[in-house]
């Protein structure tokens, strides 16, 4: 879905409600939890639409138990930030398509679809890239950036990736070691059995042949290839490059950022075009998702 699609079929408060029905993010009939478990009303109250019980008038919202409840921007703000969000805008440049001031308004709910994110990858089953005679490169990386961008502290942790360089394919790990316990561990449960790896020749990826890999390396103050085998981690490398270009322009200030922060990513390089429509999914109970 474009932009254009979304403005079309979400012109107004009414159409954006029903959309999201639809979408089943918001539930067609609604029982009260009064004794009588009567099923509510939805009406228009104030421009708004809530449920209400014709028995006891128990009222509630019709987001309620989303994380579109009690928000202060309109629903077609939301779901106009939502699109920015997943098509990768700066908080800065969402703002202004959004039209507010509020820098706080962007971050906020740019955190919100973060842990949304993190949730969701949390949650689905791991499946390991590479197989029998596939490349697959791994590298490890840290990530670090002042708070507020200024003075001494710093938030930083590593993380190990690897990506199937025939299907693009990936895993992202924090780590807080990066020894060979470590890393073999994150190898073996990230990457099939019959793989070919390509690291550098950080000691910690040795005897990696030993557990159903074949291992080759490239010494990096030599080669960015090695001549020999043509080993490289090039990709996994441009790769890093890009989320540390990305990653300097968003506002973090402590360590738990960085995790939101790759959750993100991962979220994002998986799901691709279709980033929007998945956290549209998921926006059904999603206060609870989101509540850690």
């Amino acid at each position: 879905m474009n932009h254009r699609e979304l403005v079309k079929i979400t012109t107004s408060y009414d159409e954006a409600v029903k959309w999201l029905q639809e979408k089943l993010v918001i539930p067609r009939e609604k029982k009260c939890i009064c004794r009588t478990k009567f099923n509510m009303i939805m009406l228009l109250k104030k421009e708004k639409f809530f449920w209400q019980c014709s028995r006891c008038d128990r009222s509630t919202s019709i987001f309620t138990d989303t994380i579109l409840y009690n928000s202060k921007l309109s629903i077609t703000s939301i779901l106009d930030l939502i699109y920015f969000w997943s098509k990768d805008f700066k908080q800065n440049e969402a703002a202004i398509e959004i039209n507010t001031k509020s820098k706080n308004t962007c971050n906020n709910w740019y955190e919100k679809l973060q842990k949304l994110a993190y949730y969701i990858m949390k949650n689905e089953k791991k499946k390991k890239i590479g197989g029998k005679d596939r490349i697959v490169e791994i590298d490890e990386s840290k990530f670090s950036k002042r708070k507020y961008n200024i003075g001494r502290n710093i938030v930083s942790l590593w993380v190990v990736g690897g990506i199937d360089v025939e299907s693009g394919d990936s895993f992202f790990v924090e780590v807080i070691k990066r020894d060979a316990t470590t890393l073999r561990g994150i190898i073996l449960e990230n990457v099939e059995q019959g793989s070919i790896l390509h690291t550098d020749c950080w000691r910690g990826y040795i005897n990696l042949q030993d557990f159903g890999y074949k291992h080759y390396t490239v010494n990096h103050s030599q080669n960015f290839v090695n001549p020999s085998n043509f080993c490289s981690t090039q990709m996994i490398e441009g790769m890093w490059s890009v989320y540390k270009r990305k990653f300097r322009s968003r506002y973090i200030t402590r360590r738990g950022d960085l995790t939101l922060y790759f959750a993100e990513f991962a979220f994002k390089r998986k799901y691709k075009d279709l980033a929007f429509e998945k956290i549209i999914e998921n926006l059904k109970d999603s206060r609870n998702k989101i509540d850690f």
